[in-house]
Order: C-alpha cells, then sequence, then structure tokens
C-alpha cells in the first residue's frame, strides 16, 4: 500500500512540476528552462545520492552508461518537452509524450530479447486511436497550437526517452544504484545546454539566471523529489503495479492545468477523454 501512495504521489508531483513550467514557459527559452530544472534537481539529488548509495557497487561501465543515458534523458528529452510544451501546452503535449513505452517495448524486444504479449498490441493500438483522437480534438476546440508539425517535440522526445530507458536498465543491471544513476544523469544533461549556449549567442543572451530561478526552481525540486519516490515506490511495491501508476501523469496535468491555466488551454471533454484513452493504452503496453 505505501509503494501504491508513493507512485501515485510521484506522479502528482511531476504533473504539479509540469503546469508550473507551462504557465512560465512563455517568458523564457527552452534551454533556459531545462538548464535551470537540471541545476536545482542536481543539487537535490546529490545529498541523497551520496548517503544512500553503496559505492562498493558501482563501476565504470555502469557509470559511462549513467552518463550517457543522461545526455540523452534528462539532457535531450527535456529540451523537446519543454519545446513541445511551448507550442501544443501540457496537457496535449504530456499526452503525446506519454507513448514512450511503445518505443522503450520495441527497444526493448530489439535490444534485451523481451517480448510484447496480447495486451502490449493492444495497448499499441489504443495509443494510436487516443493520440488520432487528441488531434482531432485540438482543431476542433483550438488547442493552444493545433500545428501537426509541432508534435514532432514530444514525438522525439518520446524516442529519445525510449532509448534512454535501455541504457538505463542496461546500467541498473551492471550496478544497481538508482539514485547515483540519477545524480550522474543530472549532471551530464548539462552538456547539451552548455553546448547550445556556446554556439547560439541568443541562448546565452536570453538566460537570465536570478529571473528563470525564481520561475522554475519550484519544478525542479518537484521533478527532483517524483524521481526519488518513483525509486522508492519501486523498491516496495512490483513493477507492473508501480510504473502504470506513474503513467498516469498526464491525468494529473489536465486536472492542474484545467485548475492553473484556464486562461491558456482550453480543455474540452473530448480533449479529456482522448487523453484517458491514450493513458489506458500506456498501461495496457506496460503491464
Amino acid at each position: 500500500m505505501i509503494g501504491i501512495a508513493l507512485a501515485m504521489l510521484s506522479a502528482t508531483v511531476t504533473a504539479v512540476a509540469i503546469v508550473l513550467v507551462g504557465r512560465n514557459s512563455k517568458e523564457t527559452n527552452t534551454v533556459a528552462v531545462s538548464l535551470i530544472i537540471s541545476l536545482t534537481g542536481l543539487i537535490v539529488i546529490l545529498p541523497f545520492a551520496a548517503v544512500l548509495t553503496d559505492f562498493s557497487t558501482v563501476n565504470i561501465e555502469a557509470i559511462l552508461l549513467f552518463a550517457g543515458g543522461g545526455i540523452l534523458m534528462p539532457g535531450l528529452v527535456r529540451l523537446f518537452y519543454y519545446s513541445g510544451l511551448k507550442k501544443l501546452g501540457p496537457s496535449v503535449n504530456s499526452s503525446v509524450f506519454s507513448v514512450y513505452p511503445i518505443y522503450s517495448a520495441f527497444f526493448a524486444v530489439l535490444f534485451l530479447n523481451e517480448l510484447l504479449t496480447v495486451p502490449n498490441w493492444i495497448g499499441v493500438a489504443t495509443i494510436a486511436s487516443g493520440v488520432i483522437l487528441i488531434e482531432i480534438s485540438c482543431r476542433n476546440n483550438s488547442c493552444v497550437n493545433n500545428s501537426f508539425k509541432d508534435w514532432i517535440f514530444p514525438v522525439l522526445g518520446g524516442l529519445t526517452y525510449g532509448s534512454s530507458a535501455i541504457i538505463m536498465k542496461t546500467a541498473l543491471n551492471i550496478s544497481n544504484a538508482p539514485i547515483l544513476g540519477v545524480a550522474i544523469a543530472n549532471c551530464f544533461s548539462l552538456i547539451p545546454y552548455f553546448l547550445i549556449m556556446a554556439i547560439r549567442k541568443t541562448s546565452r543572451s536570453n538566460l537570465s539566471l536570478r529571473k528563470d530561478l525564481r520561475r522554475f526552481w519550484i519544478a525542479g525540486v518537484g521533478l527532483a523529489i517524483s524521481w526519488i519516490l518513483s525509486f522508492y515506490a519501486l523498491s516496495i511495491e512490483a513493477v507492473s503495479i508501480v510504473i502504470p501508476l506513474l503513467s498516469l501523469e498526464p491525468l494529473f496535468v489536465i486536472l492542474f492545468s484545467f485548475l492553473v491555466l484556464k486562461q491558456q488551454e482550453n480543455l474540452s471533454l473530448k480533449l479529456a477523454a482522448s487523453i484517458a484513452i491514450t493513458v489506458l493504452g500506456v498501461i495496457l503496453i506496460i503491464t
């Protein structure tokens, strides 16, 4: 019961953080948002990693895998995710991104020799139907942005997340040190942001650490806490129970978006139903 409560709390905290980012994301650029979120999360996670990690179980191979996975997730994933959030709004972006279990499942079949069951394939079809219905709902109800090309951001984010999941799983099989892995991933997630700022002058000029920190530090702390909560949930409860609960995040995003972003999002009953169908598909594919 405690594991279930922790998983639900993790999904809720993640949704609150996403909505907070959505409320302020128009006032800055994606690189600044991603940088502040990762830096804040790193400050929160490092003390837990230092205290809770059994360093005798850690080796160089696992560290390198955690680092490589971190460049993808949260590094590139946050760039794609927050770009989609600015274009599509929290609810739609979160729902399209949440199909990442499809990519993870296919990558697991290819690289980890895992098999998809009949419910998994039903989940694939359900998710596809949900995403199509979301697009139809957006065009009928004037979502934040109903340009189909903007969907590339959450789609790429999901693909990158799915790839990173395989790398992280391999690293954890080598060295079961999840919190240390999260800390290393957050460290190396900064590389894409620093590279972009070094190349693009506009990214540097638009960055205001004082203002952006004030806007997004709470979301950064929230996302860091959600990672820790999900780790403890997995340490107590079965994966088949925890992961579906974590994937309910889009439903919480809908609720909090409606409560907080009434002036920014037009959330219809059809859109809510479409997102619910997508989440059902996610649950089917990962259980």
